[in-house]
């Protein structure tokens, strides 16, 4: 085997290895937006009964530095099973995507070709640090496996075929 046929070989796994990392995260993104709805729910509920008054913390445990809750504005657009996206075979159109994601669509379908996540946040003003990328690359991702866009193998979102 030449060092080219090697060096193929270990770049097919690695790309193997990082698309199903991409899909594990996306997953692990999707049962974050779950449980942050079903506590969302939960402390609306709790507001609503009376009774009393919580318990303090125990003095040995630390107070939460955050506050995990999506904005009522997402909540109240789940769809059952706790989905903030749709299939697409499930649309009557782009019009029931939140505008977030209503905006990645259009950048990527404007253009007609693949894109990386980096141009996709300047076409839409956004920054372009890590950590937003990463966001943004999240949210294609989740539009790639509901069938609004597909992914390329070299990491780059386009329209479905």
């Amino acid at each position: 085997m030449s060092l080219l046929d090697q060096i193929t070989t270990r770049l097919v796994a690695a790309t193997e290895r990082a698309e199903h990392l991409r899909t594990q995260l996306a997953e692990a993104e999707d049962n974050l937006d779950r449980l942050r709805v079903a506590e969302q729910v939960v402390k609306e509920i709790l507001a609503e009964q009376p009774g009393p008054e919580p318990a303090e913390e125990p003095a040995g445990e630390p107070a939460p530095v955050y506050q995990v809750a999506l904005p009522a504005d997402r909540a109240a657009q789940l769809l059952p099973g706790g989905r903030l996206i749709c299939f697409r075979h499930e649309a009557a159109g782009t019009h029931v995507l939140p505008a977030d994601y209503q905006a990645l669509l259009s950048a990527v379908c404007s253009v007609q070709a693949p894109l990386p996540v980096k141009t996709i946040c300047e076409q839409l003003g956004l920054a372009t640090e890590p950590g937003q990328v990463e966001g943004t690359r999240a949210k294609l991702n989740r539009l790639v496996e509901r069938g609004w866009l597909r992914k390329t193998a070299a990491g780059a979102f386009a329209p479905p075929s």
